[in-house]
């Protein structure tokens, strides 16, 4: 695959996660039912009820994890397409890529974590959780930003490419 190739693929995969992330954060990621009473839950909203629960180190991770670091990825792949080709800040850039690659294999943890509290929240009457359409536009958005990391080569910061 040629480097061109490679920028191309990363570019449509970023746009995607961009118009991906929209929808992701502002549709309900799953319904939790409690003793009868069904409340549907935003990643922003389980952030809210977590903290009001009295779990403010889940709620900061989750935030953190779901929020936060999804749009940092995006954005780092933004500066890093947009500086493409140039020789200014290589080294920052080199280590942006860095810490982008290394976060990114935790990406999936939200997805896990969900599957997991599905799975084992089934509680009959009592309580029980049911995943909904925003947890596929999240997955997505994480999937977009995993392969782009991964097409995107740290050697194309070093070289420089006009045609880019």
């Amino acid at each position: 695959m040629t480097d061109r190739t490679r920028i191309d693929f990363t570019k449509a995969l970023v746009a995607s996660g961009l118009i991906l992330y929209i929808p992701a954060n502002f549709l309900p990621v799953m319904n939790i039912t409690i003793t009868g009473d069904l409340e549907s839950l935003t990643i922003i909203g389980g952030v809210k009820e977590l903290a009001d629960s009295g779990l403010m180190p889940v709620a900061i991770f989750v935030f953190c994890a779901s929020i936060v670091i999804p749009f940092l990825k995006l954005a780092c792949m933004c500066w890093l397409l947009m500086m493409h080709g140039s020789q200014r800040l290589c080294a920052p850039r080199a280590k942006a890529f860095q810490i982008l690659h290394q976060v990114g294999t935790w990406s999936m943890v939200d997805i896990f974590l969900l599957s997991v509290l599905a799975a084992v929240g089934q509680l009959g009457i009592m309580a029980s959780v049911e995943p909904q359409p925003g947890i596929i536009f999240f997955a997505a958005v994480l999937l977009c930003t995993l392969f782009a990391a991964d097409i995107y080569k740290p050697r194309m910061i070093w070289n420089p490419s006009p045609s880019a």
